[in-house]
């Protein structure tokens, strides 16, 4: 997948998944956490999306989940950093009691 057009592949593997794209009629928050950001694959492995939080930030934190665990995408449109570089912004809804990974940057002291 094309990096610039990966947050509609990601919207699009609905049938593939079994992701949908949020549905207001149902109470999602019971059975799922949202986590919101710039949908980016992951390098070496296409079953993992890579989240970052602010993607005009070098030192943002990133999630990354199974696509499996993703429960539902909602597409919140484009963001526009102070440079004019634009980003497209996703909400996931991952099931609650997935696994995935937080990475936080820090300075070591």
């Amino acid at each position: 997948m094309e990096k610039l057009n990966y947050h509609t592949e990601l919207l699009d593997l609905s049938p593939q998944f079994d992701i949908k794209k949020y549905d207001s009629t149902k109470n999602i928050k019971e059975t799922h956490a949202s986590f919101e950001g710039t949908p980016k694959q992951h390098p070496t492995d296409k079953n993992i999306i890579v989240l970052l939080t602010d993607p005009f930030d070098r030192e943002s934190v990133f999630y990354e989940f199974a696509i499996d665990s993703v429960g539902s995408v909602e597409d919140l449109g484009t963001i526009i950093s102070n440079t004019g570089d634009t980003a497209h912004k996703v909400r996931v809804w991952i099931h609650k009691g997935k696994t995935a990974i937080k990475s936080q940057p820090f300075n070591v002291e």
